[in-house]
């Protein structure tokens, strides 16, 4: 019986060994791409059960001024914001006795107020405490951004570079650097970049604390801000995990890196756990100025709706200012999260899985279950632990996988050994007796799992235009009613059409067609729904004239495409719903109407599958937020069934031939036919945006390589 015990242990030792290697090569060389998505989100988990329960507000010696909602409402659409607020925050910031500010904001230069940009400048160039941020991008030939073989015509570039002194990391190479306002670079204190380096599931874990551009080094922005007031001026690798900062070649910080010199963000609490003050209340002096004296401020924005949103291990949408300040005060509490390295992996593994193997290998199979499931609880608990107190980062999967692995080698030894006559027996009284259910169905049915296939169909986006301003007229009832008449309208027309209805947001609605089944040519009943829905409004608010409610007028966004239909979510909440970049342009295309004064907006996908069916006109070759490469859009006017009236063929007639002539720069021709068609229909917003374009290029012509495209700066 020792003798069998001792084989035993022996064989699941070696097997348990065995199933460590091999989870350790899998994860290593096989798959390390696949097996780091999974150990990431048990990382994630962890850093979550770390932020909960910590209060917001509670760090405070790093401000974030947040163009926030009530900045907006107080101030106007961000995008038509006076430059001139900026230096006003400086002044008041520095009047205060702030540390550092910092502004996670890519600035343009304001073509129409020089005179803003240039107080702007001098307002930055006459502090020493102000960073702004470099932005880097990649080269996109097909669209005629080329590699940029140097920084940007009149940066003073050498102020704000970096040499790595016994360069060995792999750092990430840079091929543009898209600033364009150079005269505010220049006037800065220093420079740092803003990029973010998320990992492959889109998830910012890690930050680049240096990014390699022309063979210089630049920082990122609150390295840079930690460095400068740290009075270190050099860095250094120390071996292959640790950065060194230096002042006067002398060793002052030391932060852990991979190979690639990425540093672990350590994430202090969920959002808000920064102090958070609106820009306009520090703008108005809302706020002792002497409440800012000594700390750092970081300027950037919390609202959505200007798209600085990450993913971050605890929160799909994160302010991307906020991880910003989370780098920053690791940088300063000195507190950095470390990965155990690959070497110490595979010791624990080893001996993980030898230790588990001997005590599979001598135990009956439930008091192996039993142990196994206690042995992975116990690591649960410590990797948790470990993370949440230490800030060191233990492999969560790769041991647990190991106890399936060894458990499963282990029992099909001993299934192929000892369990052969047990096996005999049972199958032989089984003849004489009622065979019990074995097997139970414990799978999930398929349409809940989680999952989907790519599809080609049609999305579509609509939103009621100054919400804003209608929902301040009403009372909250009201307002109530009002929506739900619309949203019931609007949502019958989509069941019309054999649409799906995906979500509501607020007044907005995303449908899709030709999911979860294709009936017809879903983009045509797209169309025809868009269609129909702004004849709808038209009776609606006929109606709604005569109740004394206020008009509601829907802007609609359509788009074509191939996209990822199914139930996305985790495995207790999902949606079945689109994903994809086919999806993120139909949601473009629908605030885009308002550069044009148009109502509905398709792509080109969507007008090439109904183009013999309905009626349009060529609105631009658009680049759109977020895209590299330009798409035809166009207006849908009408369907080719219902038709359109004489006057209104006569406008498009008149608008193609100037939008010809534009495209091939006749700027006098193109503003005699956008003039003639304004005369026939004077509300005609495509051709009113094509007088001013046509007219501003006759003074300022755009040059021989122009290919037509206008490029959208906002979303």
């Amino acid at each position: 019986m020792q003798r069998k015990n001792l084989t035993r242990a022996l064989f699941g030792s070696l097997l348990g060994l065995l199933s460590a290697l091999l989870i350790w090569a899998f994860a290593r060389f096989i798959a390390p791409e696949l097996m780091y998505s999974f150990e990431a989100k048990t990382y994630d988990w962890r850093v979550t059960q770390r932020v909960a329960g910590v209060e917001e507000q509670s760090i405070d010696q790093i401000i974030i001024v947040d163009i926030d909602g009530r900045s907006v409402s107080k101030l106007g659409r961000y995008a038509q914001w006076d430059r001139i607020y900026y230096p006003r925050l400086l002044e008041y910031l520095e009047q205060g006795g702030a540390a550092a500010i910092g502004f996670d904001i890519i600035f343009d230069q304001d073509k129409w107020n020089p005179g803003q940009d240039s107080v702007f400048i001098a307002v930055t160039d006459s502090l020493d405490n102000i960073y702004n941020a470099l932005y880097f991008g990649q080269s996109d030939s097909m669209n005629w951004r080329y590699r940029m073989m140097q920084e940007p015509e009149g940066l003073e570039y050498e102020r704000f570079r970096y040499r790595l002194l016994d360069n060995a990391l792999l750092l990430r190479q840079e091929e543009r650097m898209e600033n364009e306002f150079i005269g505010l670079l220049n006037a800065s204190t220093g420079l740092g970049h803003v990029n973010f380096d998320a990992d492959q599931d889109g998830v910012v874990r890690s930050i680049h604390l240096f990014t390699s551009f022309n063979q210089n080094l630049y920082p990122t922005l609150t390295l840079k801000m930690f460095m400068d007031q740290t009075g270190t001026d050099q860095i250094r690798l120390a071996g292959d995990s640790h950065l060194e900062l230096l002042r006067q070649d002398s060793v002052q910080f030391r932060i852990p890196v991979n190979a690639y010199g990425e540093m672990l963000i350590n994430y202090f609490g969920g959002f808000k756990t920064f102090r958070y003050i609106s820009f306009y209340d520090v703008l108005e002096h809302r706020i002792p100025a002497e409440f800012f004296s000594g700390k750092y401020i970081l300027v950037g924005t919390s609202l959505a709706g200007l798209f600085d949103l990450r993913s971050v291990p605890f929160l799909q949408a994160f302010p991307g200012v906020e991880i910003h300040a989370n780098i920053l005060n690791t940088l300063i509490e000195q507190k950095f999260v470390h990965r155990v390295s690959g070497t110490t992996s595979l010791i624990i593994l080893a001996i993980f899985g030898t230790i588990l193997g001997l005590m599979i290998g001598l135990f009956p199979p439930l008091i192996s279950i039993l142990i196994s499931l206690l042995v992975a609880i116990g690591h649960i608990f410590i990797s948790t632990v470990l993370l949440i107190q230490t800030n060191t980062w233990i492999e969560m999967l790769n041991p647990l996988l190991t106890i399936v692995v060894a458990f499963a080698a282990i029992y099909t030894y001993r299934f192929m050994t000892e369990e052969r006559n047990k096996r005999f027996i049972r199958n032989t009284f089984s003849h004489f007796v009622t065979r019990s259910v074995v097997d139970e169905l414990l799978a999930n049915p398929d349409k809940i799992k989680l999952g989907g296939e790519k599809k080609n169909c049609t999305v579509f986006f609509s939103d009621v235009a100054g919400f804003t301003t209608i929902s301040e007229q009403l009372q909250p009832e009201e307002l109530v009613a009002l929506l739900n008449e619309y949203l019931t309208a609007m949502t019958n027309i989509v069941f019309k059409y054999e649409g799906m209805l995906d979500k509501y947001e607020g007044d907005a609605i995303m449908a899709v067609f030709g999911a979860p089944i294709a009936r017809g040519n879903h983009a045509y009943q797209a169309c025809a729904a868009a269609l129909e829905m702004q004849h709808k409004l038209v009776e609606m608010r006929h109606k709604w004239e005569k109740e004394g409610k206020p008009p509601l007028h829907a802007r609609c966004g359509i788009n074509t495409g191939w996209m990822v239909v199914g139930n996305m979510g985790s495995e207790t909440r999902f949606d079945y719903t689109v994903m994809g970049d086919s999806v993120n342009l139909g949601a473009r295309l629908e605030p885009a109407n308002k550069e044009y004064d148009t109502l509905i907006m398709i792509g080109d996908q969507t007008y090439q599958q109904t183009k013999d069916l309905i009626i349009t006109r060529p609105l631009d070759l658009l680049q759109v937020k977020g895209k590299t490469e330009p798409v035809k859009v166009y207006e849908l006017v009408a369907t080719r069934e219902t038709g359109i009236s004489d006057e209104k063929k006569r406008v498009l007639d008149l608008f193609q031939k100037g939008f010809d002539n534009y495209l091939k720069q006749n700027w006098d021709w193109a503003i005699n036919y956008f003039q003639q068609a304004l005369a026939v229909q004077k509300d005609d917003g495509p051709s009113r945006r094509y007088l001013q374009r046509a007219s501003m290029f006759k003074e300022n012509p755009p040059g021989a390589d122009w290919d037509g495209s206008f490029r959208m700066t906002t979303k």
